[in-house]
């Protein structure tokens, strides 16, 4: 193929993606009892070449009358899925490898970079088509069964068992890539099996009672849940071939390795009761109060309790209230509560866990004998204990002319206490295969609003619509942390961490130098923001924030006779990404590789009216640091859904036997208007300390639907 420009490698590695998703369900009932019975087929490629989705699932829901006072049910869902992931390096390297190399040379092979002056990426295209037989295949099935029991005509009790079994069979193979400069030498199959569980009981008595003009629902309970899990990654080395039919680790010559291997649970019990007061459906007041105790605090940590409050008020059905006046309703609310997190990526995350490990942990001490060691894997936090939000907020609803417009705002205040993430500070930078000890990092304050309006107009001539618009907006501030001492942000990242979390500033900040311009020869000049004269770490700034000004939305709708259409846009303005991927395509790092377009107005001594820097054939340490080069604005407005529509009259739909027959063209994520320069400005944040950091983001896909409505 004739490529004048080179190879474009994301073109080369992306394709157009077909999606099936078909479902069928029935559903029948009396007073006697009532049932409903799901089918879904749902097969999704990928847009990444030989990446993909495919799940087949059913769900039954059931209840029905024992006599006057009993009643049982269940709700089952089972689904088995396989996920083939693809490889998470392959959309990194598409911006890397240069674009002199074909996907393919003439012998039909992979090209790649063992050639001279090739840089050392691997192909992106070879990356891909290696993991085609690979798999991530899951099997779930949850669900629960019930019985309730009228004791009395307002008294109620309930008893649920639900609970859950998911199974994971993993399988990765690694071939050999000739083509490349730094080529690996040896075939390893890699396979992880998991198994994972949970069950939960909860017993609740609920009293329901009217009195006159007053209302009470009050309901009192007891919970107790287990989650648990076991599995283990297999490592074997000597294959040879790539054929499938071979994958299996008795093919293997090397000594098979166990990567790792867990077995665990958490338990969480819990008290609570609530109760609902109405009056005149005027006044309405709800208290909360739980108590929860968890597996994973120890001591006097491990419970906390937790209460809530709310109130409302109805003042359009005040006697003292206009009823002919353009108000037709007005309600003021307000609620205070507390909400406590336990929910962790460790079961037992207050103790040290070392592994045996025979490929990092054993050692020689006598230069003969090999003794076994063993490896610091995780670092505990015994003083680890609850994260609690604080909330409050209140706010009005108002509707107004013959209830045709509706506008609702509110204020919040949600205070964060004793935050819990992993602070990696904590450890030193050769304990790589420990992983950083979660903690309780500080307090997180969060204050802002939320503000609706929307019109739906229904007229006599068959045609409506209806348009609705949101606004929010929120002031991050870190209030407290541990020893008031800054934190980093992931710490994964080619010359340092990118983002800082400090007291009296924004959650995860991006912090570094500030680019003030160019010199003579086209090196980036830095503010001297301490002003000593100097331009060293000292002068480390705020150069971004990963928070937006405000975040909004769009709803539209339209009906007209059969046809009907909605869209829905959303999006975010005035806050920055971090765009990681210009360390490789904007500098000399792996100077044979690609680069951005922007580097073609880089400086030169006829070019200084540009903000990239002289190309060069070493690495700048410094300017491939975390700077104000980097940041970019991550404002955008992007129709995320629209739907067009047209159902069929009944006179039709009568004489082929159906009760109805809808007919829609559907498009997600049409577009995206934004000034960002990468894949997508909706970054998907690494961890509450690295939030609007763009690595390795999966490009977002445009899905076109046609579908079908079927009622019989």
């Amino acid at each position: 193929v004739d490529q004048p420009n080179g190879t474009n490698w994301i073109d080369a590695i992306t394709r157009f993606a077909p999606v099936s998703n078909v479902s069928f369900s029935v559903s029948n009932g009396n007073e006697a009892g009532k049932y409903f019975l799901s089918v879904g087929y749902l097969k999704r490629d990928g847009i990444l070449n030989y990446t993909g989705f495919e799940r087949v699932s059913t769900r039954l829901n059931s209840e029905f009358k024992v006599g006057e006072k009993l009643r049982v049910g269940e709700h089952v869902n089972i689904s088995y899925s396989n996920t083939k992931a693809g490889n998470d390096e392959a959309i990194e390297n598409a911006l890397r490898i240069t674009p002199l190399l074909p996907v393919l040379d003439d012998d039909g092979e992979f090209t790649g970079v063992a050639g001279p002056g090739l840089s050392n990426t691997r192909s992106p295209a070879a990356l891909l088509f290696r993991t085609r037989n690979d798999y991530n295949k899951r099997f779930s099935v949850f669900g629960d069964v019930y019985l309730a029991y009228d004791i009395l005509d307002e008294l109620t009790f309930k008893t649920t068992l639900a609970g859950g079994l998911n199974t994971f069979d993993n399988r990765a193979f690694t071939s050999l890539d000739p083509e490349h400069g730094e080529p690996i030498s040896v075939r390893t199959l890699s396979e992880q099996d998991q198994t994972a569980y949970n069950w939960n009981w909860s017993n609740t008595l609920n009293y329901k009672k009217q009195f006159g003009d007053h209302s009470v629902n009050a309901l009192v309970g007891v919970e107790a849940v287990k989650d648990g899990g076991k599995g283990k990654q297999i490592d074997r080395q000597g294959y040879l071939f790539d054929d499938p039919n071979f994958y299996l680790l008795s093919n293997g010559s090397g000594a098979p390795n166990v990567a790792y291997a867990y077995d665990g649970y958490n338990t969480l019990f819990s008290v609570f009761g609530t109760a609902n007061y109405n009056f005149r459906d005027t006044y309405f007041a709800t208290a909360t109060l739980r108590r929860d105790e968890s597996s994973r605090f120890l001591g006097d940590n491990k419970s906390d309790v937790f209460p809530s409050f709310s109130a409302g008020w109805v003042v359009s059905n005040e006697d003292f209230f206009p009823v002919d006046g353009f108000v037709n309703r007005l309600k003021l609310k307000g609620s205070w509560g507390e909400l406590g997190n336990q929910t962790l990526p460790a079961n037992n995350p207050t103790i040290n866990i070392s592994s045996l490990d025979e490929s990092l942990a054993n050692y020689s001490f006598d230069g003969a004998g090999i003794t076994t060691g063993a490896l610091l894997t995780q670092v505990g936090n015994p003083n680890l204990k609850w994260e609690t939000s604080v909330t409050s907020n209140f706010g009005a609803d108002l509707n107004l002319w013959d209830n045709k417009m509706n506008i609702s705002a509110e204020y919040f205040n949600i205070k964060t206490k004793d935050l819990i993430t992993r602070d990696f500070s904590l450890i030193s930078s050769t304990a790589i295969d420990a992983g950083a000890p979660l903690v309780n990092l500080g307090d997180i304050k969060n204050t802002g609003f939320d503000f609706s309006i929307g019109y739906n107009h229904v007229s006599e001539s068959e045609f409506g619509w209806g348009i609705t618009a949101n606004i929010s907006h929120y002031k991050n501030k870190v209030v407290s942390l541990i020893n008031d001492a800054p934190v980093a942000g992931r710490g994964d990242l080619r010359n340092g961490p990118v983002t800082r979390t400090e007291v009296g500033e924004e959650l995860s900040y991006f912090f570094g130098r500030n680019v003030t311009g160019l010199d003579g020869n086209g090196r980036f000049v830095y503010e001297d923001v301490n002003g000593d004269g100097t331009v060293n770490d000292d002068d480390r700034t705020k150069i971004g924030s990963p928070h937006p000004d405000f975040t909004y939305g769009i709803n539209a709708n339209f009906e007209y006779k059969g046809f009907d259409a909605a869209l829905f846009f959303t999006g975010s303005q005035g806050n920055d990404v971090y765009n990681y991927n210009k360390v490789f395509t904007d500098f000399g790092l792996f100077f044979n590789g690609n680069r951005s377009t922007r580097v073609l107005n880089a400086w030169t001594p006829s070019n200084t009216n540009t903000s990239v820097p002289a190309l060069t054939t070493s690495y700048p340490l410094e300017e491939a640091s975390a700077n104000s080069y980097f940041v970019e604005d991550g404002s955008y407005l992007r129709l995320k859904n629209v739907q067009v529509g047209y159902t069929l009259p009944t006179t039709v739909t009568d004489k082929i036997g159906m009760d109805s027959l809808r007919l829609y063209l559907q498009a997600t994520n049409l577009f995206t208007i934004t000034g960002y320069e990468g894949f997508d400005p909706e970054v998907v944040a690494y961890d509450n300390l690295s939030l609007g950091v763009d690595r390795r983001v999966y490009p977002v896909s445009k899905i076109f639907t046609i579908g079908a409505n079927f009622k019989f």
